[in-house]
């Protein structure tokens, strides 16, 4: 699940500390993964409080990607815009989150696509601002 917030042409990111054993030190789009007998949005909603300790009220699913994490394994990328939530935005279990404004600084080419997607989409017209 990856979970994309907008501030006018910003875009929240997290870098990954460097002590993670998959992805460790990259500047990647907040998400995490879905438990077992637990739904998308479930898990959507549950990843942002536990990443960025903030309540999910509303969201629109943007495109599924799929890409291959530094340990090998393959994983599907569900990305949902953000677009209602409850709190502010603070860094819970990375090791800093910041908004940024260029795409090129993302590690992962599955979250420049979800940026490009969400531009192509116009979506950043009608993201909550701060």
């Amino acid at each position: 699940m990856v979970g994309v917030f907008l501030k006018r042409n910003q875009f929240l990111v997290e870098r990954r500390g460097f002590e993670e054993e998959i992805d460790p030190g990259i500047v990647c789009l907040p998400g995490g993964h879905v438990r077992k007998r637990e739904s998308r949005e479930e898990a959507l909603k549950r990843e942002m409080l536990e990443e960025l300790g903030i309540s999910v009220k509303k969201f629109r699913f943007i495109c599924r990607n799929s890409y291959v994490a530094s340990n090998g394994e393959r994983q599907n990328a569900y990305c949902y815009l953000i677009t209602d939530y409850e709190g502010k935005p603070t860094c819970k279990s990375a090791q800093e989150i910041f908004w940024e404004d260029n795409i090129e600084d993302l590690s992962l080419e599955v979250d420049r696509k979800t940026i490009k997607r969400l531009k192509e989409l116009g979506a950043s017209d009608r993201a909550k601002s701060e």
